[in-house]
C-alpha cells in the first residue's frame, strides 16, 4: 500500500511545530499533513477567519486535491471540531468522506463550547484559562516571553471556538474513532450520533494532553485503522473520486 494522507488539525494555540514530531512516528504507509492555522509560525500575519465554518472552508480549499483521494482526518481538542466541519465539506462537495475520522481530547461537536471569553481580556483570567485547560505548564503561564509569543493565537482560537454551535448532528459516512484521557473532563457522550458506523472509544492514562505520553500507541491505532479502511475500500472495488490522485502521490500543502 502506498502512503495515505492523514490530515492533522492541531489544538488551540498550536501549529505545525508541535505536531512535526508525529510525522516521524508514522511508518511509510502514512503521510501526515499538518494544517497551519492563521496567526502562528509562517502565518503570523494572516488574519483569522470570522468563524469555525469560514476556517474550515479555507482549509478545504487548501487541501482539496488531497481530499479528492483516499485520506483520513485527525484532530485534537479544537482541531477535532475543525476537522469535523472539513469532513462535512468533503462529503457535500466531493462525495468523498474520510476513510476514518480520529478525534482526540474532544467532546462531540454538539457539546463543544468555550464560555470563558471574558477571562481572555485580563492577564489573571488568561492564566487561569491556560491552567484549567492544560495548554501550558505552570512555569510558562507566568513567563512573559511565552505569553507574548503564544497568547495571540491561543486567544484567537478560543474566541473562534466560543462562537461555535452544532445542532444538526450530521453523520460522517466513515468510522469515527475517539481517543480520550482518563483524567480529562471530556467524555465520548453523544459522539455516536456523528457516525453511521459503530463508535470506537479508546482511553489512555492522563489528562487533556495525554497524547504527549501515548504517541506510539496512538500512531499504531491510527495506522491500523487506515490500513483496514484501505483494504476494505480495495476489496469493495471503490475507485478514487473523479479527478483524484493516486494514494502515493504528493500534493503541496
Amino acid at each position: 500500500m502506498d502512503s495515505i494522507p492523514i490530515v492533522c488539525f492541531p489544538h488551540a494555540g498550536s501549529g505545525r511545530l508541535y505536531y512535526s514530531q508525529w510525522q516521524h512516528a508514522f511508518d511509510a504507509t502514512i503521510d501526515l499533513r499538518i494544517v497551519q492555522y492563521p496567526l502562528r509560525e509562517q502565518r503570523t500575519l494572516t488574519p483569522m477567519p470570522s468563524s469555525i465554518g469560514a476556517l474550515a472552508a479555507d482549509v478545504f480549499a487548501e487541501f482539496e486535491e488531497v481530499f479528492r483521494g483516499p485520506y483520513a482526518i485527525w484532530g485534537h481538542s479544537m482541531g477535532s471540531v475543525i476537522g469535523y466541519e472539513v469532513s462535512k465539506l468533503c462529503q457535500e462537495r466531493l462525495s468523498n468522506p474520510p476513510m476514518a475520522f480520529f478525534s482526540s481530547g474532544a467532546a462531540a461537536p454538539c457539546r463543544v463550547g468555550f464560555t470563558r471569553v471574558k477571562d481572555l481580556d485580563t492577564p489573571e483570567g488568561f492564566r487561569s484559562v491556560l491552567l484549567r485547560y492544560g495548554g501550558a505548564a505552570a512555569q510558562y503561564v507566568h513567563d512573559p516571553d511565552f505569553l507574548r509569543h503564544f497568547a495571540p493565537a491561543i486567544k484567537a482560537d478560543l474566541r473562534l471556538l466560543s462562537g461555535y454551535r452544532d445542532t444538526a448532528f450530521q453523520q460522517l459516512r466513515c468510522p469515527v474513532v475517539v481517543m480520550l484521557g482518563r483524567s480529562d473532563t471530556v467524555t465520548a457522550e453523544q459522539w455516536e450520533h456523528y457516525t453511521a458506523h459503530p463508535l470506537e472509544v479508546h482511553e489512555y492514562d492522563g489528562g487533556h494532553f495525554f497524547l504527549d505520553e501515548h504517541r506510539a500507541s496512538m500512531v499504531s491505532l491510527m495506522e491500523a485503522k487506515v490500513q483496514l479502511a484501505w483494504q476494505l475500500r480495495s476489496a469493495e472495488g471503490v475507485d478514487d473520486a473523479p479527478g483524484a490522485r493516486g494514494p502515493g502521490a504528493r500534493v503541496p500543502g
